[in-house]
């Protein structure tokens, strides 16, 4: 029921508490969207019991290495694989798993609504940024049967999304576009946080081997601020504009066009990394005291270049893209 402008709010304000809290229940809101693409009757028990924490998370469909196969049997699919990236897999109880199940043909994609208890978690998730997601690898032990009614096809999704959005119901126009703009509320409250946190302790830190027993006397200190600042108020009005553009087109009843679509993924890889950047150098300019895992500052700065890292949010894939459009330059399909 929100529109993209909160959205964006809600993910800013959690973000700025905790970068990977607020990009669990931005991946995990995102995923319920392939509720759509199952009968009501499949779907209605999965969320109506009583859970604490993201009910179900989605993975995969990007490629085939990051998702599972499936074969037709009688009354279902026999269905094997292994997705890497599992955000929200360990509160879950379910997951929606993309599987291909031509061998040779790309865009026979489909989604499966499988319990977690029915497969191998492998509590791998070991990384430097975003630790707190629990993106593990979860993976089939062997074949496993998914019956006809846990098997939902992308053309179910878009026709099961149309009918409720044409009676006011379902999701708000945009798709995974609208969603990837979103989160870019994630970075800019990371990186709300980030200024709070080098402010609150800027009239107490000294500048070694220099004249300054303050850094708050030091000139260079005020143009550090001073660009962050101006850095972090840039990503946040490139947000802004898309947002407003994705709640024009929504109010109109008009889906973006696959140039506006572009710019969207765009200006959101633009804003993760912009404020990734801002957050690095304000944290480059604390001091050895930052390095220290009790200090916050060393966090925020590892999950935010971590979720710029994110395939969706990678600003040199993204200009490339922008750039061949600009100058009609065509090349071979994307990985979608």
């Amino acid at each position: 029921d929100f529109n993209t402008r909160e959205m964006l709010d809600i993910y800013r304000a959690l973000g700025a508490g905790c970068g990977a809290s607020g990009w669990v229940v931005w991946a995990t809101a995102g995923g319920n969207m392939w509720s759509n693409a199952f009968a009501e009757e499949v779907v209605a028990p999965v969320y109506e019991s009583p859970w604490v924490g993201n009910r179900t998370f989605a993975v995969g469909g990007t490629s085939r290495h990051m998702s599972g196969t499936a074969t037709k049997v009688d009354g279902g699919w026999m269905v094997k694989g292994v997705w890497p990236f599992a955000t929200g897999s360990i509160h879950a109880s379910h997951g929606y798993f993309a599987v291909f199940y031509d061998d040779t043909d790309d865009s026979k994609v489909g989604m499966v609504l499988v319990r977690k208890d029915e497969l191998v978690c492998r509590n791998d998730w070991d990384a430097m940024g975003l630790a707190a997601t629990g993106s593990q690898t979860v993976a089939t032990d062997g074949d496993l049967f998914v019956p006809d009614e846990r098997f939902g096809f992308p053309a179910q999704l878009a026709e099961r999304t149309a009918a409720l959005i044409a009676q006011g119901l379902g999701p708000r126009r945009g798709g995974l576009p609208r969603s990837i703009v979103s989160s870019t509320g994630v970075a800019l409250g990371m990186a709300d946080q980030a200024m709070e946190v080098f402010l609150s302790s800027i009239g107490r830190r000294s500048v070694p081997y220099s004249p300054y027993t303050r850094q708050i006397d030091a000139p260079v200190a005020h143009h550090i601020i001073g660009r962050v600042a101006m850095q972090i108020r840039a990503a946040g009005s490139i947000a802004d504009a898309a947002v407003a553009e994705f709640d024009r087109l929504d109010a109109e009843g008009a889906d973006p066009s696959e140039p506006e679509n572009l710019q969207f993924h765009t200006d959101a890889a633009y804003v993760w990394d912009a404020c990734a950047t801002a957050i690095e150098t304000l944290f480059r300019a604390s001091g050895a005291s930052a390095i220290s895992k009790r200090m916050p500052l060393q966090l925020i700065a590892r999950n935010c270049r971590a979720g710029s890292l994110h395939a969706a949010n990678n600003l040199d894939t993204w200009v490339e893209n922008l750039g061949r459009a600009l100058t009609g330059v065509e090349a071979g399909p994307s990985s979608m």
